[in-house]
């Protein structure tokens, strides 16, 4: 402890028989740093100097900026190898690292060989909600409050992606539908495919944090497992497709968004690589553009339905607290909606089209100045004018004068 935790309370280096405690109880091994120092001075482990986070300043700097926002994520090292992270106060903490699926020997040997360390390092088969469950935990203990009710984070490392192409090629996709026996992986496929319809990111992310079917149980297309992966996506990405499209992407755009994942695919297949975090990204990000895209009809929507509210009712003294309620809104909400939307508030579009009305009136009757403000809804023939003129350029005299 002296050769890192120099300065710390007692408090924080008891903490420290905690975090041994949950790695012991969970199986899987943990470190902890001082935020921005590198890992020989400030680094911690459960298991000693065997931790990646001791051998590898890119991989400390980026768990840390994975959690930069002060909030838990999970961060995927490779493919299918990933760390629980928590910011606590000066200190980063990682749980892990962890596999989705199971760790074979020549998985271990392939991630020791990459940071240098010992050939018989544990890497324990955990899914992502066991995770962030002991995140939860390990967050109540340090900070002393339950995580938030935001949904978890996912990161993955920059150098595992893919870049997009800066232009989309052309492209047909023939899928072969084949009919499917097991009932687990229908249902954990109808969730998914629901989930990316409707946007919601949330129950996504959810699904994910679960434990996932096997194989078997999706599909059976090859007798390869490689190969059968790579069918695995090819449909995947296809129903995702069909998805989004139900749920509000224009057809070109989710077809755009399909034809970039395809590429990555290819590309992962020439280069060997798998295809975990590949899935992982297609999800969340058809997601994603599925909750933006009813966000923005939405918007639209509620922002004409105001319009219509006011057309009928602009007589009346109208307010924004009357208004919101009456097309489901809160006052807040409707105003920020509308000002962005319109570049202008409510209020004043309620003027606009109250000064609108008095034009015609101004221009096609022999009513008063008084008479027409009095009709339109304003208080005064003033502020009728005053309204006016800032809308027209003139007051209502001479915009009668000029155009009656």
């Amino acid at each position: 402890m002296a050769s890192w935790a120099d300065g710390i309370s007692d408090a924080w280096k008891n903490d420290i028989g905690f975090l041994q405690l949950v790695s012991e109880l969970s199986g899987l091994s943990a470190a902890i740093w001082m935020t921005g120092r590198t890992p020989k001075e400030a680094c911690w482990s459960t298991l000693g100097e065997a931790h990646p986070c001791l051998t590898d300043d890119a991989l400390r700097k980026a768990l840390e900026e994975s959690c930069g926002g002060g909030s838990a994520g999970l961060y995927f090292d490779t493919d299918c190898i990933f760390y629980g992270v928590l910011p606590v106060g000066p200190f980063s903490l990682a749980l892990g690292p962890a596999a989705t699926g199971a760790a074979t020997a020549a998985l271990l040997q392939n991630y020791a060989e990459d940071y240098g360390l010992d050939a018989q390092i544990k890497i324990q088969t955990r899914d992502l909600r066991t995770v962030s469950k002991l995140l939860n935990l390990l967050h109540c203990h340090f900070i002393g409050t339950p995580m938030s009710g935001e949904p978890l984070r996912f990161h993955f490392d920059t150098d595992e992606q893919w870049q997009i192409e800066s232009e989309l090629a052309s492209y047909q996709l023939e899928q072969h539908e084949q009919e499917r026996n097991f009932q687990a992986g229908v249902e954990y496929e109808n969730t998914l495919l629901q989930a990316v319809e409707h946007g919601d990111v949330d129950g996504l992310k959810a699904l994910l944090s679960g434990p996932m079917p096997d194989t078997e149980q999706i599909s059976g297309y090859s007798f390869s497992h490689s190969r059968e992966m790579e069918y695995m996506m090819v449909s995947s990405i296809t129903l995702m497709t069909r998805a989004a499209i139900a749920g509000g992407v224009p057809l070109e755009l989710a077809h755009q968004l399909g034809t970039v994942y395809m590429n990555r695919l290819a590309k992962a297949v020439d280069q060997g690589a798998g295809f975990v975090s590949l899935g992982y990204n297609a999800m969340l990000e058809y997601t994603e553009l599925v909750r933006r895209c009813r966000e923005e009809k939405s918007a639209v929507s509620y922002v004409d339905a105001c319009k219509q509210y006011i057309e009928d009712n602009f007589r009346k003294q109208l307010q924004v607290g009357e208004i919101a309620p009456a097309i489901g809104l809160s006052r807040t909400y409707l105003s920020r909606l509308f000002h962005e939307a319109e570049g202008i508030t409510v209020q004043q579009y309620i003027q606009k089209v109250r000064c609108r009305h008095a034009a015609q009136m101004l221009q096609y009757s022999d009513y008063s100045i008084a008479q027409i403000a009095l009709y339109n809804g304003f208080s005064s023939q003033s502020y009728f004018g005053a309204c006016f003129q800032s809308w027209y350029g003139m007051t209502p005299n001479a915009y009668r004068k000029a155009k009656h």
